[in-house]
């Protein structure tokens, strides 16, 4: 009995306990987009035409549903592609508001878009620090129903679109990619 219980011992002795470590969101941003991590300078506001832009929404949602429909992920919005740290403040000037008001105008888009359910369960939003400028981090978790994104086509017409994450990227599946895709990754 006193060998079982020294051999017990000994090799739970050798044996380490694997324990998640949160990194730093600095470093975090320092590795770049991967399959489950993307960035968005903006939610509004267009770097690029120095105004508001309502399509960035859609690019919003759009990630949101390619991680859901894939494996989960994390989006940072205040974050230009090259990790150059932006933050919210165009943003929050463009909603008149501060991130209370980005907060509710994004849930209210994810509500419209994608159900009050997938609003209140399948995405945590908050707002972190990063260089001293605030940005939103979106932690979105595995949907377990297809999220379809109703978006705007070039001829200004609504057309209902699924996407996944390939890689670091959110791409439009084909027609008919969905439903085989649909069976695999939802039954």
């Amino acid at each position: 009995m006193l060998a079982s219980e020294l051999n017990t011992f000994l090799t739970n002795l050798t044996k380490t306990a694997e324990t998640e470590v949160d990194t730093p969101l600095e470093e975090v941003i320092a590795e770049g987009e991967s399959g489950d991590l993307e960035f968005k300078s903006s939610f509004l506001w267009s770097y690029q035409g120095g105004c508001v832009d309502k399509r960035l929404e859609e690019v919003i949602l759009k990630s949101i549903a390619a991680f859901s429909n894939s494996d989960g992920g994390t989006l940072l919005v205040g974050v230009k592609d090259d990790g150059e740290i932006l933050g919210l403040e165009q943003d929050y000037n463009s909603l008149k508001g501060n991130k209370d008001e980005f907060e509710l105008h994004l849930r209210n888009l994810v509500n419209k878009s994608f159900g009050v359910g997938f609003a209140a369960t399948g995405i945590s939003v908050t707002f972190p620090a990063v260089a001293g400028k605030e940005i939103c981090k979106i932690e979105i978790k595995r949907a377990i129903t297809p999220q379809y994104l109703t978006i705007t086509d070039k001829n200004n017409s609504k057309v209902e679109k699924f996407f996944v994450r390939s890689g670091n990227s959110s791409v439009e599946l084909a027609l008919k990619e969905i439903t085989p895709y649909v069976q695999a990754r939802f039954n």
